[in-house]
């Protein structure tokens, strides 16, 4: 069974109304393209969770892996001098999940309206990790 919600922001029991803060709480704070895609892995760890038994282990799984990786990745960057290799391994990360989607959305395990907010959500994340590549490039 599909779930047809979007996983828009006025829901208060989505993973987007449960946002981290980005307040000051000591250390340095996660880079918003990194918070951003956590909320996205939030949403899609949700979603995985109701895609149905036979596709939940293989495809749903992958893509969870998948996005947890481009979370890594960013986080990483954030805190190392020579930034270029994480975020070229996240950018492939990104391209891996937006296919898993696909293959999700193919399978039936999610909506057309699901499909649509993942790809608005991933390419926010694309436009925002292409313009830290080109800024860091440039040093």
């Amino acid at each position: 069974m599909v779930d047809e919600r979007n996983g828009d922001d006025e829901d208060p029991e989505s993973p987007a109304a449960k946002r981290p803060s980005t307040k000051k709480t000591g250390g340095p704070a996660a880079p918003v393209i990194a918070v951003r895609m956590e909320t996205l892995l939030a949403w899609v760890a949700a979603r995985v969770a109701k895609f149905p038994r036979e596709h939940k282990f293989t495809v749903g799984d992958r893509l969870v892996d998948t996005c947890l990786d481009i979370t890594s990745h960013l986080v990483e960057a954030a805190y190392r001098r020579d930034k270029h290799g994480e975020l070229a391994a996240a950018s492939r990360a990104l391209v891996r999940a937006r296919v898993l989607v696909r293959l999700a959305r193919t399978l039936h395990c999610m909506s057309e309206a699901q499909h649509l907010h993942f790809a608005k959500e991933s390419d926010e994340v694309g436009r925002m990790l292409g313009g830290w590549q080109r800024a860091t490039s440039m040093r």
